[in-house]
């Protein structure tokens, strides 16, 4: 019988390293963000885009060196306090267990400047249940688009589809539920917003909720 240890040997190694290059990443994100970052600027970020940079004008901070502030989100942001005008997501927020999510917003609050604007966009989970109430009505082809191996077909699918997402996805919201969280935080004039062709990416327009609130 061959012996399971190197494997598990070499799964412990990737962790290692793993965990390794997430504290270097974070490192690096708060010593840029210590020496370059000027509070003084109008400033305004947009937290977990992976290493793309797609909007002109905006810092981009992630767990990825390619970032201008490569950071460990789970521990909120490398910025001091009341730095930031306008802090953007897009189909970041659902991939935080609750803990860490509430975490990074609160310390998205901490760096807002008075009368600054956090902008979001979510899956919107209504579609999806709505899908399951009344699959008759619901276009897959549509909604649908990522390949997740699931068979979808039965309305259950449709929920696992978009609630879970191969592991990706960790919490799920509605309009009353992010409107709820935005206001926990402590933001006010929290509301539902339109698509912004500005920020929002036009192919997740059909599956998205947008909110902001303002500090």
């Amino acid at each position: 019988m061959r012996s399971r240890y190197p494997g598990r040997l070499r799964e412990s190694c990737a962790l290692v390293r793993a965990e390794a290059r997430t504290h270097l990443c974070s490192l690096v994100g708060l010593v840029k963000a210590r020496l370059f970052f000027d509070k003084r600027r109008v400033n305004r970020l947009e937290i977990g885009p992976g290493g793309v940079k797609t909007k002109e004008g905006f810092i981009t901070s992630d767990l990825s060196f390619r970032t201008d502030f490569p950071y460990d989100l789970r521990l909120g942001l490398p910025f001091p306090d009341e730095s930031l005008d306008l802090i953007y997501s897009e189909h970041v927020l659902e991939h935080f267990r609750y803990p860490d999510l509430v975490a990074l917003l609160r310390d998205c609050y901490r760096t807002l400047k008075p009368n600054g604007v956090f902008s979001l966009a979510v899956p919107n989970a209504r579609i999806y249940l709505e899908a399951y109430a009344h699959p008759e009505t619901f276009d897959a082809r549509t909604y649908c688009t990522y390949d997740t191996g699931l068979s979808l077909r039965t309305p259950i699918d449709y929920v696992n589809y978009m609630f879970y997402m191969d592991g990706e996805h960790r919490h799920m919201f509605d309009e009353e539920s992010i409107l709820a969280l935005l206001g926990q935080i402590g933001l006010r004039e929290v509301r539902l917003r339109p698509f912004d062709p500005a920020l929002d990416q036009p192919e997740r327009r059909y599956e998205s909720l947008y909110a902001q609130g303002v500090k």
